[in-house]
């Protein structure tokens, strides 16, 4: 029969001893987990919804318009080459207002209830049935204050709305594909019944989706069939006497893409603060069970002495922080995939008109937020113990648990007994507030975060329509109207430029983006004029020199002389580029060179362009020529969005980081006050009242936390930068990192604030030392 192990039966008692500290080590663990594995399982599962909404709902391959209704014959002449299905999906661009506000307008683009391609689904509510009924965006009903039983007026018609909905092609709600941001404040998407769309007054627009009858393998394949498609296209209708208006295969659409490349994205900023999180549990344990050896260093000396193996006390102080772990990691999943996700869903849904989803299992939170946890507390907990079994019985029994002993006093000025006392008490603790200093500065790091991201959101937004190189700036469909005769403009501050889009792989030149895949960048590359009014090069350009805007310099640490590589995204094309300047441009990724080489390089007529810049609208350009017009109001709407969609995130990452920052100090002030409680309980026994043993312990601990906290911000605001400089090359486009002064003060404050709260218990800790600790420890 093998007997049990007798110090299993301290477990129980330790726990219930040092409840406490425990309580507030699980409450950390189960913030953090909680809110990552939230934000994995959420994504995950928005992720899956939208996979299957594609498939669920009849997602198009593409889409196009005509300029009248196309006859049968015409229809399956299109339907010859690559396509299989072609459906009928024609829409009405009305006005909306609400019943009782008739003062703002929105646009709604209406489609009947009947599609058999791109359907919806419904969040909440039905689809209509009546001719008086509509379901309209949920997204936008969010935003507008619309619900369930509400009137709204489409055109000249009243409709009660009776269900929300997610078109699976309008994830967001972009009413151009060129449009720079999705507006879900003044574009909505609406279904009627066929009578009700019929009844409109807008006009048709004879729209048409198309499905492939063969799956594109990847999307060269993909964009070679969408263009080997429009030649096909534009030769049978034109042939029968119609016209297109529009052509948009569904990859290029982003209206449906847009949410869940943004999704995916999420993965970058929820990992690093994944990385941090895990950093910052790996310093918890590490101290935690530090001084837990010291504080029982008598207790193991005794065990030891008593024939104890260094393995049986290994494993018994190993179990305590697995088995904490263990209790935070299961709560924390169990928030993480019911809670926590759901607050995770609804910020999406917040930011993105997206289908219902459901929870699904997700292997990437089990990994990072349990896994690795538990990976890393086995080994740091276990080289730390390991390292402390080697020291003899005897030592432990005299608690010498210090490799380097200090054979000779400090020498301390000439002050009076009590500040001598605190200032000898400063260096005998220094190194626990050398830890202080460490798990401060993760603190602040979080505080910088948290503050950070919406006051640089914030910032750009102040800062994004002085960004831009005109109040005005026109992109056309072509330089040539249907004549075939050269677009120009009356417009004296008009002038011409060419544009396109290329990718820069973000892996150039031996550099490393760092964690996640990061993709490649979006560039747009300029053709500008010489003397260009709007864009200052200050360099003499030669052929294959260009100019970098600040933003792509700054994001990827190009200099002059460096040599870039852009290629086009659907074609095995590649252009290398020597950088010879930089344009003070913070508003996008771009190249610049001038025109002549813009044309020569992409093989252009002399006398082709892709849109103007201009102080003052242009009005003598018919709009059928211009495929989109970009002014402030434009980049506004992006920045909006983006604190639109953002804010939510950063709210409840403070609320979580406020607990985690109250459970981090308490766990440092207790490790400072239990390694002193010798010393506290020794000054007791010799007369001194609490409140001068409070004075002596914890003015020198309020000096160390102020100092520490100024430290630690200072580390953690320059920690931040290089991380965040990190985050953003995960994403495309690029702006800096900003804190607001008075940020910064609340970063510090928050912080403070904790201390204070902390510090009432400590008063009641040292109250309750008794006066025979010093007197069991005697050496």
């Amino acid at each position: 029969m093998v007997m049990r192990n007798p110090l299993i039966k301290r477990i129980p008692k330790e726990l219930k001893t040092d409840w406490r500290k425990y309580i507030v080590i699980i409450v950390f663990l189960v913030m953090m987990i909680g809110v990552i594995s939230g934000m994995y399982v959420g994504r995950e599962s928005m992720l899956e919804a939208i996979d299957s909404g594609k498939k669920e709902l009849n997602l198009e391959d593409g889409s196009f318009e005509l300029s009248k209704k196309a006859t049968p014959e015409l229809l399956e002449q299109i339907g010859e080459k690559y396509v299989d299905r072609i459906y009928e999906q024609f829409y009405r661009d009305e006005s909306e207002t609400k019943e009782q506000d008739h003062a703002h307008e929105t646009t709604v683009r209406v489609f009947r209830s009947d599609a058999k391609v791109n359907q919806a689904s419904f969040l909440s509510g039905r689809a209509p049935e009546n001719v008086d009924e509509i379901a309209i965006d949920r997204m936008h009903a969010d935003n507008v204050g619309l619900s369930i039983g509400d009137e709204i007026k489409v055109g000249n018609h009243t409709f009660e709305i009776v269900g929300l909905l997610s078109y699976v092609n309008y994830l967001t709600l972009h009413e151009s594909n060129n449009d720079l941001m999705f507006d879900a404040f003044g574009f909505d998407v609406a279904m009627v019944t066929p009578e009700a769309f019929e009844s409109l007054d807008a006009r048709m627009h004879y729209n048409y989706a198309y499905q492939y009858e063969n799956e594109p393998s990847d999307k060269i394949e993909e964009a070679d069939m969408a263009e080997d498609f429009l030649k096909h296209l534009a030769g049978v209708v034109y042939a029968a006497g119609n016209g297109i208006e529009d052509y948009l295969p569904e990859y290029l659409r982003q209206a449906s893409n847009f949410a869940p490349s943004d999704i995916e994205g999420d993965s970058t900023m929820t990992g690093i603060l994944c990385y941090i999180l895990i950093g910052v549990i790996a310093f918890i344990f590490a101290i935690t069970i530090s001084n837990t050896i010291e504080k029982e260093a008598s207790v193991i000396g005794t065990l030891r002495a008593s024939g104890y193996s260094k393995r049986e006390m290994i494993m018994h102080y190993m179990s305590m922080p697995i088995i904490v772990t263990l209790i935070g990691a299961l709560i924390g999943n169990i928030l993480g995939y019911t809670a926590f996700r759901n607050v995770a869903v609804n910020l999406y849904y917040n930011s993105y008109s997206l289908p219902t989803c459901h929870l699904v299992w997700s292997n990437t939170a089990l990994i990072k937020t349990t896994v690795i946890p538990l990976v890393l507390m086995f080994v740091i907990n276990l080289l730390v113990i390991v390292r402390k079994m080697q020291l003899s019985p005897l030592r432990f029994l005299r608690h010498d648990l210090n490799k380097v002993k200090r054979t000779k006093a400090r020498r301390l000025p000439r002050w009076t007994f009590l500040r001598r006392f605190r200032l000898r008490n400063l260096f005998q603790n220094l190194p626990n507030y050398v830890i202080l200093i460490f798990g401060v500065i993760f603190i602040e790091l979080m505080m910088c975060f948290a503050f950070g991201l919406p006051d640089s959101l914030n910032n750009y937004s102040t800062k994004a329509p002085d960004m831009m190189f005109a109040p005005y700036q026109y992109m056309l469909m072509d330089y040539r109207d249907a004549a075939g005769q050269t677009i120009d403009t009356k417009e004296a501050t008009a002038e011409a430029f060419s544009a396109t889009t290329l990718l820069y792989e973000k892996k150039q030149g031996g550099f490393r983006t760092g964690m996640g895949s990061g993709g490649d960048e979006a560039v747009t590359v300029y053709g500008i004029a010489d003397d260009s009014a709007y864009i200052r090069t200050d360099v003499q350009l030669k052929k294959g020199e260009v100019c970098l805007s600040s933003a792509f310099a700054d994001k990827f640490r190009l200099k002059d002389g460096d040599e870039i590589t852009l290629h086009a995204e659907y074609e095995n094309k590649t252009y290398h580029f020597k950088v010879v300047g930089r344009v003070n441009y913070d508003g996008g990724i771009a190249v610049f060179m001038p025109q002549d080489a813009y044309r020569n390089l992409f093989g252009q007529d002399a006398n082709a362009f892709d849109g103007f810049f201009s102080r003052r609208e242009i009005t003598d350009i018919n709009n059928q020529y211009i495929a989109t017009v970009i002014t402030q109001e434009d980049i506004l709407k992006v920045t909006n969005q983006l604190n639109h969609s953002m804010g939510g995130l950063m709210n409840v990452f403070r609320y979580a980081l406020i607990v985690m920052t109250a459970a981090l100090i308490y766990l440092l002030t207790k490790i400072i006050i239990e390694k002193n409680e010798h010393s506290i309980s020794m000054i007791k026994i010799l007369g001194f009242e609490n409140r001068e043993i409070v004075s002596l312990y914890m003015i020198p601990t309020t000096i160390a936390v102020i100092v520490a906290t100024l430290i630690g911000f200072a580390v953690g605001y320059v920690l931040m930068v290089w991380i965040f400089h990190i985050f953003m090359l995960q994403m495309d486009g690029y702006f800096v990192f900003y804190m607001k002064p008075e940020s910064m003060i609340l970063a510090v404050g928050y912080l403070l604030v904790g201390y204070v709260f902390v510090s009432v218990i400590d008063l009641g800790r040292i109250r309750k030392i008794p006066m025979d600790v010093a007197l069991k420890t005697m050496d």
